[in-house]
């Protein structure tokens, strides 16, 4: 794959970003038939905050009915749909160890009527403790799964004709002329013009806009995963679980080394308006605690969790929790796909479908989605997803609280 930097080409689309929000989106818009050009300022997809090779997805669960509720359910579907085979792990609990028996019922009557009993169901202590190792009543995520973003990325992007995939190609401004959007390279040179550009480089999109003159309120959420390495003879080793843990942070399954020795991977820190993507000592501390909560075992088994490994991503995230999918307003052929927050996975299964769903209607002149494009989705869930993840609800400034979509919310306190 040889970069053409000198090679001015006119495409059907350009897509900026190869990790799993751009892959997703120009490996479907591919095999649709369209002509995919990808841009990414690294060597090859998936090489930074989706270099992640264990994403945990599930739909999100709430105390009452809500957008990102039916979002993620579907978004769940599609993702289980899609990229099954980059699952590395199945299934997920989440200890409510002051569950009480009434409580059990009225939280499995409130998944009935959110229709969610596929999605999420009341685990007894004795369950739990058969499934996970953790003794704790809680809810289990069937549906849930463990990602490898990378698969995902080369797999969607295996469709592209490889001419037309451009690596060490950081694209710093772009611009319309008559009508077709053109990208710029780190030297000012012109490389590429389509009608179409879809902006999927996360905190990156915002400075792309910018060279446009307009600001697209997105922040970045830093987030810490910590592998620790645990000794056969340490007391935590009865306790480590045996499925995905998961609450405030999650942790895998424990992994036996041929040593007996133990590793646990637990994450994941949570700070906002931080980019720095060298590890912090003070989150792999935050994670330990985190993982020793979840499987609730004491804070003195702290001193045999030595950290040997860390994963720091850098996520975009919008006001509202949801991510931003679709055209710029009053820039034609102009799209974003960006702020998915803690739930790339989700967002990515969702917001490829989406983009194409804007990319037929510009070619086809349509003045509307056409409706129902999304599995399983009725015509209003889809009007209300185009709705809900419109970028343009934040550029005319309709929102003005900040909240992040990556900070869980769970279903009792």
């Amino acid at each position: 794959m040889n970069n053409k930097e000198s090679n001015i080409e006119k495409t059907k689309v350009m897509v900026i970003g190869a990790g799993v929000a751009g892959s997703s989106i120009a490996g479907e818009l591919s095999r649709l038939g369209y002509e995919v050009h990808l841009y990414d300022k690294n060597k090859g997809p998936a090489q930074e905050t989706s270099s992640h090779e264990t994403a945990l997805a599930h739909p999100h669960v709430g105390k009452k009915k809500s957008k990102l509720q039916r979002f993620t359910q579907l978004a769940n579907r599609l993702a289980n749909q899609k990229w099954s085979e980059a699952q590395l792990d199945h299934q997920a609990f989440e200890p409510l160890r002051e569950l009480s028996l009434s409580k059990c019922r009225d939280l499995s009557d409130l998944f009935d009527e959110m229709g969610l009993q596929n999605d999420v169901q009341i685990l007894t202590k004795e369950d739990a403790y058969f499934r996970t190792n953790i003794q704790a009543t809680g809810l289990w995520y069937p549906t849930a799964a463990v990602y490898s973003l990378p698969m995902i990325c080369e797999k969607e992007i295996s469709s592209i004709d490889k001419s037309c995939i451009y690596w060490n190609c950081q694209i710093l401004k772009i611009q319309k002329e008559k009508d077709v959007w053109q990208v710029f390279n780190h030297a000012g040179e012109l490389i590429g013009s389509a009608p179409i550009l879809i902006l999927a480089s996360g905190i990156e999109v915002q400075n792309l806009l910018k060279t446009i003159d307009i600001d697209l309120a997105i922040r970045p959420v830093r987030g810490q995963l910590s592998t620790f390495h645990i000794k056969k003879e340490s007391l935590l080793v009865p306790h480590l679980p045996k499925k995905v843990i998961r609450g405030d942070g999650y942790c895998l399954p424990a992994k036996l080394l041929e040593t007996q020795d133990w590793h646990w991977e637990v994450g994941s820190s949570y700070d906002e308006d931080h980019s720095d993507i060298l590890p912090w000592d003070k989150s792999d501390q935050e994670n330990a605690i985190k993982g020793l909560n979840l499987i609730g075992c004491d804070h003195s088994h702290l001193k045999d969790m030595l950290v040997i490994n860390t994963f720091v991503g850098i996520r975009s995230a919008s006001k509202d929790r949801l991510p931003l999918l679709g055209p710029i307003p009053n820039q034609p052929g102009l799209l974003v796909a960006c702020a998915y927050g803690s739930r790339g996975v989700l967002w990515s299964a969702l917001g490829a479908p989406v983009i194409t769903a804007y990319v037929e209607a510009f070619f086809a002149g349509a003045d509307r989605l056409r409706a129902g494009f999304l599995t399983g989705a009725s015509a209003p869930l889809f009007a209300e997803v185009v709705s809900a993840v419109n970028p343009g609800r934040f550029l005319r400034g309709v929102l003005a609280t900040r909240t992040s979509n990556s900070k869980p919310i769970f279903p009792v306190s």
